[in-house]
């Protein structure tokens, strides 16, 4: 009970002994307007009858929300907010039959454009989001009510200057429709379902971006420079950073197997898991041995997309936990190689210079093709019975087991090489055979792998003999391959990531237009603890992780590798930098990688250093490229190791790691049927270090670095390296050092002679 100390009629709350009304800023509250707080007994409601009648019709609304529209229970939030919307505008005999609304505002609340809960509506798509022949809305349902800002307000008026938004009341009531629920965008992330920008298509004129304020009908006036309209406005500025909550239940993936059960999409999908897994031979119906201790399993339900972001197919899979396993026990070697991404582009730029098709293939239920030789046991599904004391002795390799990846790619390099390729000693997921026939290359990730060469013959026979041994999928010619959109045509091959930069922009809540034209502001230096300690870093850590994929296709390596140097404990500026980001991806969404077919095949570099530049540790920063013919094909941004204590030193380690990094394409070039036969040309703009190489002394300034200064050395010797003196202005690798100003910036990727494909 709260009890006022005034000498006006005495104001009672009765609450039970909850812990949120012994909040330590509702106390300071309350004490502070002279009210004392009293408390009934725990575990007494009846004391407080009147707050758990209130909580129970909530309560009861919401369940009757969830149930009407048969919608999981992680919906409540939403079906919460409704209800309380709903409830404080319906009229009751306590108030003289007025709204709990009218009472509080005098405002008679919108009742004629309320819609039921979980009604369909359409929003409307960004242009990016849709080709000129595709529906230029989705199927979305209505989820509930903006409660942050006012929609039974008087309609506005407006003043005839162009540069004034705030509105004006008029005196007369009028009733606006509702709009979807929004919610603001903080300066700090926060966790929301944010799906793309969209535009709800319930009856109303309002954005559900940014929502407008329509005006009322004509009525008198105060002022004759004060005129009304009834075309739609724009809000005022402090209202513009709204986003709308918008689903589409065909899109969720369920969290548990008891929420996907009641879904006949989901049903049908884990019955041909199960399927998949009983042909497989997967495991046997055993008694658990003494001694033994069974993991646990469970399901896992993805929506796989195509490259325009619809729905491909349901997917759930059956897990084993894992983490429950021992090492020694039932689980010893781990380590699966995968293809670098240095060697999917290397491939699209070999194939696109010698014209050669690119196909893809995909394997079904990769993983439980491996063979387990160790001893495991895992408890049953949910979905599966065995007898009383039975588990599963796993007979095949499962998802989630440790050694499931090792298992799988023994098991298919072993079937590939007994086809007559062989295995890159330089890239683990490289497989080649050449014949007289002509040559045939496979590069695997995983299960995904993209087949390519002048034996057309030959791959036809290879995915007939693939079929046979594993259960396979001829996804045709290459066009989305882990995300990365690919075009091919008889001028060259475009490789971008648009669908996955819309995803990402949606999944942030990026909904205005404002843009930036380079990732990162000049002359910005990024440290860390300044400006407040964000509350929640998960999103930034995700977006963050978001860039680094990213760089499979656009240049932001530097700012991306500054970002990621804060991710144990970000703040509000460093949230700025990835918001900044995020406005540059928008304005280049279609951005890319573009391999002609009139390239050459000569492979070509620069190396590059900024020196001292970090303010935290003055580490300097590596920047290098490589080209084959006039595809660039490798780059990377990073932080040296060590402090230089000059630009030389500097650059010359910026060299050392340059090196590094030709060798292996050399070799793996090679490999691809693109030998380097001349000796790799290298630009530096740094003349001191280029004299270093060639210099057999040793000075007592190089002296700390002699390793390196060797390393470099011994290759231009052996002419794998032929190093070129360049001025700054001409050096493209600069971009991954440092941040530029707008046009220095496109001068470099201008360079660096990136694609660009029409969202039409």
């Amino acid at each position: 009970m709260i009890q006022t100390q005034f000498s006006k009629p005495i104001k009672i709350l009765r609450a039970d002994n909850a812990m949120e009304y012994k909040e330590s800023s509702l106390i300071a509250f309350l004490r502070s307007q002279g009210t004392i707080s009293q408390y009934s007994c725990p575990g007494t409601s009846p004391q407080n009858g009147h707050a758990e009648r209130k909580h129970r019709h909530i309560l009861d609304t919401i369940r009757t929300l969830l149930i009407s529209v048969k919608w999981p229970e992680h919906f409540w939030g939403e079906a919460a907010f409704t209800a309380v919307y709903t409830i404080n505008r319906h009229p009751t005999p306590t108030l003289q039959n007025k709204s709990p609304y009218e009472t509080l505002h005098g405002i008679t609340p919108a009742y004629e454009l309320l819609k039921v809960w979980g009604c369909a509506c359409f929003v409307q798509l960004q242009p990016h989001e849709h080709t000129k022949l595709q529906p230029r809305s989705r199927l979305c349902l209505f989820l509930g009510y903006d409660s942050s800002i006012s929609l039974d307000l008087p309609s506005s008026t407006f003043t005839p200057n162009p540069e004034a938004h705030a509105p004006v009341a008029s005196p007369a009531p009028s009733i606006p429709p509702p709009v979807p629920i929004a919610s603001p965008i903080p300066e700090a992330p926060v966790h929301v379902p944010i799906p793309p920008p969209t535009q709800s298509s319930v009856p109303t004129s309002r954005s559900t971006s940014e929502p407008s304020v329509e005006s009322a009908d004509p009525g008198p006036s105060s002022s004759e420079n004060v005129r009304r309209s009834d075309r739609v406005r724009q809000v005022p500025s402090h209202l513009r950073d709204y986003h709308c909550y918008a689903t589409l239940l065909s899109n969720h993936e369920p969290t548990s197997y008891k929420e996907a059960s009641s879904s006949s999409h989901w049903q049908a999908a884990m019955q041909e898991e199960l399927q998949a897994l009983d042909k497989a031979q997967t495991w046997d119906s055993v008694p658990l041995p003494p001694g033994k201790r069974p993991i646990g399993s469970k399901w896992v339900f993805k929506i796989k997309t195509k490259s325009d972001g619809s729905i491909d197919r349901y997917k759930a899979r059956l897990v084993a936990k894992g983490f429950n396993q021992e090492y020694g026990i039932d689980y010893e070697e781990t380590f699966a190689p995968v293809a670098r991404i240095t060697s999917v582009r290397s491939l699209l730029t070999i194939a696109a210079t010698k014209r050669w098709p690119l196909f893809q293939m995909d394997v079904k239920n990769a993983f439980l093709n491996g063979d387990l030789s160790e001893e495991v046991y895992m408890n049953p599904p949910p979905s599966v019975s065995l007898p009383t004391g039975h588990v599963c002795r796993l007979r095949k390799a499962l998802y989630g087991l440790k050694q499931a990846p090792q298992a799988w790619f023994e098991k298919f390099s072993t079937t590939v090489l007994s086809l007559g390729f062989s295995a890159s000693n330089y890239d683990s997921g490289l497989f080649t055979r050449t014949t007289d026939a002509g040559t045939i290359l496979l590069l695997l990730y995983v299960d995904d792998m993209i087949i390519t060469g002048s034996d057309s013959t030959g791959i036809t026979l290879l995915k007939q003999s693939l079929s046979a041994s594993f259960e396979m999928k001829d996804l045709g010619k290459l066009h989305y391959f882990l995300g990365l959109e690919v075009l091919s045509d008889s001028r060259g091959t475009y490789l971008c990531q648009a669908k996955y930069t819309s995803d990402l922009l949606s999944r942030a809540g990026i909904t205005d237009q404002k843009v930036v034209s380079t990732p990162l502001e000049p002359n910005l230096h990024l440290t860390p603890n300044v400006g407040p300690p964000l509350k929640d870093p998960t999103l930034y850590r995700q977006l963050v992780g978001s860039f680094v994929y990213l760089t499979v296709t656009r240049l932001i390596a530097y700012v991306v590798h500054i970002v990621s140097q804060f991710m144990s404990a970000p703040c509000s500026d460093l949230y700025a930098a990835v918001l900044r980001i995020l406005r540059y991806l928008k304005e280049t969404m279609f951005h890319g990688l573009y391999f002609s077919s009139t390239s050459s095949l000569i492979l070509r570099g620069f190396s590059d250093a900024d020196w001292d530049n970090d303010m935290t540790d003055r580490h300097s920063t590596t920047g290098f490229c490589f080209f084959l013919g006039d595809s660039l094909i490798s780059w990377r941004s990073k932080k040296q190791s060590l402090t230089a204590r000059s630009s030389t030193e500097a650059e010359y380690r910026a060299l050392a790691n340059f090196s590094q990094e030709l060798i292996w394409l050399r070799w793996l070039l090679s490999d691809m049927g693109a030998p380097q036969l001349s000796p790799t040309l290298l630009g530096c703009d740094n003349t001191s270090a280029i004299q270093i190489a060639h210099n057999d002394i040793f000075h007592e300034r190089t002296k700390h670095i002699e390793i390196d200064c060797h390393f470099v050395r011994q290759h231009v010797v052996c002419k794998t390296i032929q190093l070129q003196s360049i001025s700054t202005d001409d050096q493209p690798a600069d971009i991954f050092t440092k941040a530029h100003l707008p046009g220095r910036f496109r001068e470099l990727v201008s360079k660096l002679n990136l694609g660009y494909s029409s969202p039409d």
